[in-house]
């Protein structure tokens, strides 16, 4: 039976190189290979082609006629490889008209996007964001698609096939109007239990928040619960034309833009906090415009 020998990269490399140099030693060295491993893949050339290909003469190795005859065919194959195979696409943020997705919550993009802006913006750029949504296919199912090509947030779950990037450790606090803290700025135990509540549910979504929502839920007395939202910005309003407490993300207030309506206080409990990463999914990890909004966004937001 007759055996075929499969041909890879490094075969056509040495046989090219063989074409040019004629010797084996100067082939090896070239290459970056020992000699014995050259004198390898001729072998497997020659059981491939059924033929010599290269022979030893007092010249050093000459090709056969059938190895000149292949030869133009070997270097357009490797002129291929070389010039649109073996490069990386290149990613010119400047001429770029893709759109960027990245998935977070509200706040996340609230965030993200007025400095992704003055990035894009400052270049020129016609580079569109997007903001995916939480909750609306799974996390996962939207990196691996690229229907968002990177999320931002602290999602635990992630694992499979993701990369991750920390950027920056968050804590909650308490969102309230002025009226309804003490001198001091802050809230004791008693008024934080005796208050009511607007709790953020991100229940299905993944999202470290939902170790804070069950610590609420064991703090606060049932009746004192009134609002269960799923925004974040809408349980900062609530609070604010309510009355009602709000515990929240810090960063929320800096988004806000400094409402003088609300207040930050410090919880008067220990929450957990989390840690806000930038994750994206394997099949497009050396991908140049993925690798672009991420260097980005590691510059903008990773604390010292």
């Amino acid at each position: 039976m007759e055996v075929v020998v499969d041909l890879n990269l490094k075969h056509l490399m040495v046989f090219q190189a063989l074409m040019k140099k004629g010797q084996l030693s100067l082939v090896a060295e070239d290459l970056g290979q020992t000699q014995p491993s050259v004198s390898r893949v001729l072998g497997h050339l020659r059981e491939h082609f059924a033929d010599p290909l290269f022979v030893r003469t007092r010249d050093g190795m000459k090709p056969t006629p059938h190895a000149k005859e292949i030869a133009p065919c070997i270097d357009q194959m490797l002129n291929l490889y070389y010039s649109r195979l073996s490069q990386k696409k290149h990613f010119d943020p400047k001429r770029s008209r893709r759109t960027v997705r990245i998935a977070a919550s509200e706040i996340g993009h609230a965030m993200l996007f007025p400095e992704l802006i003055n990035e894009i913006d400052a270049l020129g750029s016609a580079i569109r964001l997007e903001a995916v949504p939480l909750g609306l296919q799974s996390l996962l199912y939207e990196l691996e698609t690229g229907g968002a090509d990177i999320a931002v947030g602290a999602f635990p779950k992630l694992f499979a096939c993701i990369h991750e990037r920390p950027l920056f450790r968050e804590h909650y606090v308490c969102l309230v109007r002025p009226d309804k803290l003490n001198a001091k700025e802050r809230i004791t135990i008693k008024q934080y239990e005796e208050s009511n509540h607007i709790l953020v549910s991100t229940r299905g979504f993944g999202h470290a928040h939902e170790e804070v929502e069950k610590a609420l839920l064991n703090i606060c007395p049932a009746e004192k619960l009134r609002v269960v939202s799923h925004s974040f910005f809408v349980a900062a309003l609530l609070a604010e034309r309510s009355g009602y407490i709000a515990t929240l993300p810090s960063r929320l207030i800096q988004v806000l833009g400094g409402n003088h309506n609300l207040r930050a206080a410090p919880a008067p409990m220990e929450l957990p906090t989390f840690l806000a990463k930038v994750y994206w999914h394997e099949r497009y990890h050396q991908e140049p415009s993925n690798q672009w909004i991420r260097r980005i966004i590691a510059d903008k937001f990773i604390e010292d």
